[in-house]
């Protein structure tokens, strides 16, 4: 099954980055384990969800500093923000007071821990359950009006939407589930995703992986975002909520108080697999999603993704032992796909999801079909490996991984 299954069914101190260096980088990235799957030009960009305001706020705070190449989809965003503005004022006049009066009753669960350590098939098995609702890709990449505007542009987005994940052989729907993060990134919060829209601009924004360390303001408007977000899709769906997302790793403490008796699944992979797939998901999202054409190299993407790791994972083992037993639960990756019912009826149990046995048909279901599915050949140099003894050692540590 691990082999069937493993590149995911994909879905302390700081270190310090030189943000100098970072907007001079050498002009030719290493060609190295970037290709993907097809991503139209057509399809939908993280940014198509944002309000006109915002999305210029975006373009200024980076300079306009926009490669000639990537014009027109600067072009679709500006034409997509405009429409973005005139349907959110429409949702707010037709739902707005039913919006801020919903109240999350049921609290959510939230699949967290670090991107490419199976946080997207945990999701996707979560919101098998037809007791839980789940964001979508439509609800999240336009999270300002898909109350209104769902009837008339969920078949065009679904037209447009690629049937494949490009970093994986996933497939990708527009019902398909989502991380809210990139509804925070349509609403303007500060999110580490912001940065995919000038990789080659000094960006501060992932330091907000350890929300403990951002100031009252970032917390409040991430609050608040992740307030209304959940609202809507509570007035949407009325359910119980499972949501994912990797930055929420660092969010633990801050989420618990938000939304009281939220429950938690932590995923963890062996970073010898993790990390060399992190860094092939972050090359492909910058060159597709981006504005620019990268142009770092290797060794700053690595210190890159070590700082974020460091960031998330200095707050996540601070705050870990607060949450109660039956509110967290850590789950391998490498188990949970050597037995995916027995890692399921595990998480149902700690958590007191309720019985898991009406789940039960639908996961072996899921496995079964996707039984055929092809993984991403996987290598480690030699240098990357030692770099990852030394950093990742409590990671490896805590969630009991050894080195080779």
């Amino acid at each position: 099954m691990d082999d069937l299954i493993a590149n995911h069914l994909t879905h302390t101190d700081r270190p310090s980055l030189n943000f100098d260096a970072y907007a001079f980088m050498p002009n030719q990235p290493k060609k190295k384990n970037t290709k993907s799957n097809w991503y139209p030009p057509w399809a939908p960009r993280f940014w198509n969800g944002m309000l006109l305001g915002d999305f210029l706020s975006l373009l200024r705070e980076n300079r306009f500093q926009i490669h000639p190449v990537k014009y027109p989809m600067a072009a679709i965003g500006t034409g997509c923000a405009t429409v973005n503005s005139i349907l959110t004022r429409i949702q707010q006049l037709t739902h707005g007071k039913q919006i801020r009066s919903a109240k999350i009753d049921r609290p959510p669960i939230f699949v967290i821990g670090h991107w490419r350590s199976g946080t997207t098939l945990m999701h996707e098995l979560l919101a098998m359950d037809d007791r839980l609702a789940f964001p979508t890709n439509f609800d999240a990449f336009i999270p300002n009006h898909f109350l209104v505007s769902r009837f008339c542009f969920y078949p065009i987005v679904k037209l447009l939407m690629p049937k494949r994940r490009p970093m994986d052989n996933m497939a990708m729907g527009v019902g398909s589930p989502q991380e809210d993060d990139f509804a925070l990134c349509a609403y303007g919060a500060p999110t580490p995703y912001r940065r995919i829209a000038f990789p080659n601009r000094p960006s501060r924004d992932h330091l907000n992986l350890d929300l403990s360390q951002s100031s009252a303001e970032v917390q409040t408007e991430i609050r608040k975002t992740m307030e209304r977000f959940l609202k809507t899709l509570t007035v949407q769906y009325d359910s119980q909520l499972v949501l994912k997302s990797p930055p929420h790793t660092g969010r633990l403490k801050q989420l618990a108080e938000w939304f009281p008796d939220a429950k938690f699944v932590h995923m963890s992979r062996h970073p010898y697999r993790l990390v060399p797939s992190t860094m092939r998901l972050w090359r492909l999202l910058d060159m597709l999603q981006g504005f620019q054409v990268p142009k770092y190299d290797e060794t700053w993407l690595k210190n890159y993704i070590f700082e974020c790791k460091n960031l998330m994972y200095s707050a996540y083992f601070d705050q870990r032992l607060e949450v109660p037993e039956n509110r967290l639960v850590e789950i391998n990756f490498e188990s949970l796909v050597a037995d995916p019912l027995e890692e399921m009826r595990h998480v149902y149990q700690q958590l007191e999801l309720g019985e898991f046995e009406s789940a039960k048909p639908a996961l072996q279901d899921y496995f079964e079909k996707r039984k055929d599915h092809k993984t991403n050949p996987f290598s480690l140099d030699a240098a990357l490996r030692s770099d990852i003894d030394s950093n990742w050692s409590e990671y490896m540590d805590v969630f009991g991984y050894q080195s080779e």
